[in-house]
């Protein structure tokens, strides 16, 4: 299953103008098909929601009467999108634009492409997202199962059976805001780059929501010598990515492929932790104490209480314009330099100890611990920003 608008993004639909009917790219198209002239003068019975017909206009100037009776047929049927091959210049009667505007129908225009590559193209994405979504589902169960190394392993030779022993996991996030589109769209340049030219199976791209996992399998000998950025970032440029369209975080050990739970885990939680710091890439060995605020924030139950502590101090500066949550993000920033936060917050420093001794009131913190808890406190609100 697939959109218009995922079919616009596809390789081979990159020159098609939108006609009419902008507003309905989102209808869903479930089959591709060519509309036959001569077939159509019998039924169109089969024809409804969900088909995505290719049609030619260049039978118009020959039998005019037949292509738009049967273009207005189509669109009666509520088809989920119209594509006409016809001349740059040629335009359609403007009674068969109003009715597809009325009936929901968006109308597309294309001339250069054959219509054979056309359907092929719509149809090896629609493959390819099924089969993607398969792998998610395989990953979510890896992911969120209570499974023995050996059931791991299982499930990421069905994921790809020519995986190797040894597994290094990488987790993109896209620079650009994902959706699902975006997603769709880089899983079909892999596809489409992968038609053109022989790629290696030892490795496998797996959706997990709005992120990429990029699963890399070795055998012994490859996994002891392996440099894992390196070797990540020409795998991206061999499928026709650019490194510098995501961010990276990877797991910094190639582990047996039964821990391929754990190694996810660890790429996430470095590519979370790469996006928080501005970083194009990390490896999980340098994220520091954000790997147990993540699992801190992992929990309903401290979620709340950080946000609880964040809303007694942003009221508080509310009704007395005191700065205290401000001066709390500088004071951590400078990892506790008072002068440093003084300067950033262009106030005397015995104002800085104060704001920060009020906060510490304010919060009920413990004297000896007080410290600790604002750092974690901060860091824990700032990283809630990117896993939501």
């Amino acid at each position: 299953m697939i959109t218009v608008n995922e079919i616009l993004s596809l390789t081979l639909f990159k020159k098609f103008n939108v006609l009419s009917g902008k507003e309905y790219l989102n209808n869903t198209v479930t089959t591709a098909v060519i509309l036959e002239y001569e077939s159509s003068r019998i039924q169109f019975s089969g024809y409804c929601y969900g088909y995505f017909v290719l049609a030619s206009y260049f039978f118009a100037s020959s039998c005019p009467e037949l292509v738009n009776n049967s273009l207005k047929r189509l669109i009666q049927k509520h088809v989920s999108g119209i594509a006409i091959k016809m001349m740059p210049d040629e335009k359609l009667p403007d009674d068969l634009i109003q009715l597809a505007k009325e009936e929901h129908v968006p109308l597309l225009s294309f001339y250069d492409e054959f219509m054979e590559d056309l359907i092929i193209n719509i149809n090896e994405s629609m493959k390819t997202r099924a089969q993607y979504i398969i792998h998610e589902e395989k990953m979510n169960l890896i992911m969120s199962g209570k499974n023995d190394e050996e059931k791991v392993r299982q499930l990421a030779l069905e994921i790809n059976p020519d995986f190797k022993n040894k597994i290094i996991c990488v987790n993109l996030i896209s620079k650009t805001p994902a959706d699902n589109l975006l997603v769709h769209t880089f899983f079909d340049k892999i596809m489409y780059h992968s038609s053109q030219f022989e790629t290696d199976s030892s490795y496998t791209f797996v959706k997990t929501g709005q992120d990429i996992v990029l699963v890399c399998s070795f055998n012994q000998e490859e996994a002891d010598e392996i440099h894992p950025l390196p070797y990540i970032k020409s795998v991206l440029q061999q499928n026709g990515f650019s490194e510098n369209s995501f961010i990276l975080g990877y797991s910094p050990n190639p582990v047996d492929l039964g821990g391929m739970k754990d190694s996810v885990y660890k790429a996430k939680i470095a590519s979370y932790v790469a996006q928080f710091q501005g970083r194009d890439n990390l490896s999980y060995t340098y994220v520091g104490v954000y790997k147990y605020i993540i699992v801190l924030l992992q929990n309903d139950i401290m979620r709340q209480e950080i946000l609880n502590k964040i809303s007694v101090l942003e009221e508080y500066d509310r009704l007395h314009e005191a700065n205290l949550l401000r001066t709390l993000m500088s004071y951590v920033k400078n990892n506790g330099d008072y002068a440093q936060t003084s300067k950033e917050c262009y106030q005397h420093t015995n104002t800085i100890r104060y704001r920060i001794k009020k906060a510490e009131d304010l919060l009920d913190l413990e004297e000896s611990t007080a410290d600790e808890e604002i750092f974690m406190l901060i860091r824990c609100y700032h990283m809630m920003g990117i896993l939501k």
